[in-house]
This record gives structure tokens, C-alpha cells and sequence, in this order.
């Protein structure tokens, strides 16, 4: 009886721990077509893209001076690999999806925007 609730406790430990999201949540549930029907190339503002996102997790320029916003999340999973004794220690890694919001400026206004929902993938260890 008492090795089963700790193999139920280190079961339920191992499937919390399995999880992690990072980046900036404001982007989370968005697709393509509702940051469509927010942002308008040549009609929405720096101004109205903070208060509808928040802060940018990365500004940059282009050559030509343009202002670059990339706001990214990304939400991973452990592999089931992980939690095999030994061979854990020696092809770890997840697997998940991550969403990247850029945005170009010109001046104060939206010149273009895009986003991309990719699949991702980490491996570490020994074989990574």
C-alpha cells in the first residue's frame, strides 16, 4: 500500500513537471487571423501595439532603419525519454510549439507584421 501512493506521488510529480511555457503570454492564444483583425499595416501604432502586447522581448533594426518588434512563447514538453533511468541521463530533451510575433515600423506606424506558430524541439546529454 505505501509503495503505491509514492509511486502515485512520483508519478503525478513527474507529469506537473513536465510542462514549461516561457515568453510573453499576450501572445499565447493568437493566430494569424486574429492578430490580423488587431494590427493594420499602415494604420496601427506603436502606442496601440504596447497596449495590446506589453513590452517586446526583442527590438532590433533594419538596414534601413526600420524599427523590428519580436514578441515570442513557447510552451514544451519533456520527452517521455526523460523519466527512462540512465538513458535520461543520456538523451534528454522536449518537444512543443512556439509562436513569434514580429512587427516592422516605420516611423510610429505598423509597416508589415507577421506570425509564425513553429513546432521546436531541445535535445541534451551525452547523444544531444
Amino acid at each position: 500500500m505505501k509503495m503505491s501512493s509514492v509511486a502515485g506521488c512520483l508519478s503525478a510529480l513527474l507529469l506537473l513537471s513536465a510542462c514549461a511555457s516561457s515568453g510573453n503570454e499576450s501572445i499565447k492564444n493568437e493566430t494569424s487571423e486574429t492578430v490580423d483583425q488587431k494590427i493594420k499595416d499602415g494604420v496601427t501604432t506603436k502606442q496601440e501595439v504596447k497596449a495590446l502586447y506589453g513590452d517586446p522581448l526583442e527590438t532590433s533594426f533594419t538596414d534601413s532603419g526600420h524599427e523590428v518588434w519580436k514578441y515570442v512563447f513557447a510552451k514544451t514538453r519533456a520527452n517521455g525519454t526523460n523519466f527512462i533511468p540512465y538513458y535520461g541521463a543520456f538523451a534528454s530533451g522536449t518537444h512543443g510549439k512556439a509562436k513569434t510575433l514580429s512587427i516592422i515600423f516605420t516611423d510610429q506606424v505598423v509597416w508589415h507584421h507577421s506570425l509564425a506558430d513553429s513546432q521546436i524541439q531541445t535535445h541534451q546529454g551525452i547523444g544531444g
